[in-house]
């Protein structure tokens, strides 16, 4: 665990200076983060445009959480290209396990979509005239980034597919990402959609999560807000578990058939 937890904090200096090449401060603010915020505020104004102000602040609030899950399907190309740049056979014969810094290998998207969804959260509300109730809105943004390292791990699973089948990457994350916003209450509420379909959209991970933030700010029960949030944990969980074993198999696999150089 100690060597999981090293590899681990190694993985995140390296994403930290691999984000520090991508962007400054500038360009991620008011160029990034501007891009995501002006993208949430058009999807806001669709939503009081077809109906009223309490659909545009439903609507606001999916896709303000929702940020956090988009930058964190990033995890799933930053991943694959490490295939193209050829590190997984040095991580093979590495003494220890490479499953650790796969799965740290997105955390500056991870942090990033979090703290697009936080500003997000503090800036479009008043500004579009739709101000999320107090404290409960306070209460409801510590939750964003249980939300946020949930979908991280879903990424993370579909990133060990992308890695196996690299001409699957960019297909991965538009599959990854498009069914969550479409489904998972982002713009319409779950209840939408066939009952037959609801328990599955439970399986992905911000359903739950943003439930969780939905009951908070309508001032629901604590014990709703605590069985969302406990579902979500488990999902995330449960994807994280699978990221793992899909990551073991690309090796495991690459090894047998002589593929660890290049993904199919």
């Amino acid at each position: 665990m100690s060597g999981w937890l090293r590899l681990g904090y190694q993985s995140l200096l390296f994403s930290i200076r691999e984000m520090r090449a991508v962007h400054t401060w500038r360009t991620w603010l008011f160029g990034w983060v501007a891009r995501l915020l002006t993208q949430v505020t058009f999807f806001a104004m669709i939503g009081r445009f077809v109906a009223d102000e309490g659909t545009m602040r439903f609507v606001l609030v999916g896709n303000l959480v929702a940020l956090s899950c988009l930058e964190s399907m990033i995890v799933v190309l930053t991943m694959a290209n490490e295939r193209r740049l050829g590190t997984l056979p040095l991580l093979a014969i590495a003494p220890t396990s490479h499953v650790p810094v796969y799965l740290g290998r997105g955390l500056h998207w991870l942090a990033s979509g979090i703290a697009s969804s936080l500003i997000g959260w503090s800036l479009l509300p008043p500004l579009l005239g739709v101000p999320l109730p107090w404290p409960e809105a306070l209460v409801a943004a510590a939750l964003i980034p249980v939300v946020g390292i949930c979908c991280y791990c879903y990424g993370c699973f579909l990133a060990g597919l992308a890695v196996r089948y690299r001409s699957l990457q960019v297909i991965a994350v538009n599959i990854g990402y498009l069914p969550i916003m479409a489904f998972c209450g982002v713009n319409v509420p779950i209840s939408f959609w066939p009952s037959w379909l609801q328990p599955l959209l439970h399986l992905f991970p911000l359903t739950n999560g943003l439930q969780a933030i939905r009951a908070v700010l309508a001032g629901g029960t604590w014990s709703d807000v605590v069985r969302h949030l406990v579902f979500e944990v488990l999902v995330g969980v449960g994807w994280l578990a699978l990221a793992t074993v899909s990551i073991k198999r690309v090796v495991t696999r690459g090894r047998a058939d002589g593929t660890l150089e290049f993904g199919t």
